[in-house]
């Protein structure tokens, strides 16, 4: 069983964050929808309070499926895409923005980590939960605005569904067997790996993840200074250890263990 805990304080606000959502005739309060948004990103972005971030515009929220844009707005800012229907359903919105937001963190003004897209997809699925998590944990005390505590229990219930304990076994196997099986589908997928597949290897990043959020900070330097986009798992793992501040080292080997592999460092 995973437990994961957090102290009942007001969800930080630093760093700010400046998130609108600018599809116009759109069913739902824009207010909440970018209260929403900001909760679910400040899940990852507490661990970066130095950092500042651009502003951030959502520019469609009924998309065919979410996405965070290469291109940037008029003034520089980051754009994305969201798939949320009537934009009522703010479990929804809330991983699936903070699964962008992760891009940001991890993609925005770093080289493209090219077959190995799979693995930042997968943190961004793994954080997308964790995110669920915590929102859950703080709404129940201090939501955005105080008549909402009573959704807490619905997104940390969206996050149980998509945390199946099943997925520890992908088909019946032990993950370190279905990933050999699976590896070169992941890598295939470059830019665009499968959700089907790289699904499971979130839910195991989210096991580890869960133990010290901490580690997040770990994520800024994933793709930092990259220069092949044809490294091995192994080697591209390994090249993210390499550039890791020493304290966040032994993180980079917990992932490596997750497909059977040791990295030397640590």
């Amino acid at each position: 069983m995973e437990v994961c805990v957090f102290a009942q304080t007001p969800t930080p606000n630093i760093p700010k964050l400046d998130i609108r959502l600018t599809q116009k005739d759109y069913k739902t309060v824009p207010e909440n929808f970018e209260a929403v948004c900001r909760s679910a990103a400040m899940g990852l972005a507490r661990h970066f309070p130095e950092r500042k971030f651009k502003p951030i515009r959502i520019e469609k929220a009924n998309h065919q499926f979410p996405v965070k844009l290469d291109r940037r707005g008029p003034k520089g800012e980051t754009l994305v895409m969201l798939s949320v229907d009537d934009g009522f359903g703010w479990a929804q919105i809330a991983y699936q923005f903070s699964h962008e937001f992760t891009h940001i963190v991890i993609n925005h003004g770093r080289p493209r980590s090219g077959a190995n897209h799979w693995i930042n997809e997968a943190f961004c699925e793994a954080i997308s939960c964790h995110s669920l998590k915590v929102m859950g944990k703080e709404w129940k005390t201090h939501p955005p605005y105080g008549n909402w505590k009573s959704y807490a229990k619905h997104l940390d219930s969206y996050a149980k569904r998509i945390l199946d304990p099943r997925k520890a076994k992908p088909e019946g196997m032990e993950f370190a067997a279905w990933f050999e099986k699976n590896e070169k589908a992941l890598r295939l997928g470059k830019r665009y790996p499968k959700y089907d597949l790289y699904r499971y290897v979130g839910y195991q990043f989210y096991r580890v993840i869960a133990k010290d959020p901490k580690q997040l900070r770990a994520l800024l330097y994933l793709n930092q200074g990259l220069e092949s986009q044809s490294l091995s798992t192994a080697e591209y793992l390994a090249r993210w250890e390499s550039v890791l501040p020493k304290e966040h080292q032994p993180f980079a080997n917990q992932i490596a263990a997750v497909f059977g592999l040791s990295l030397g460092l640590n």
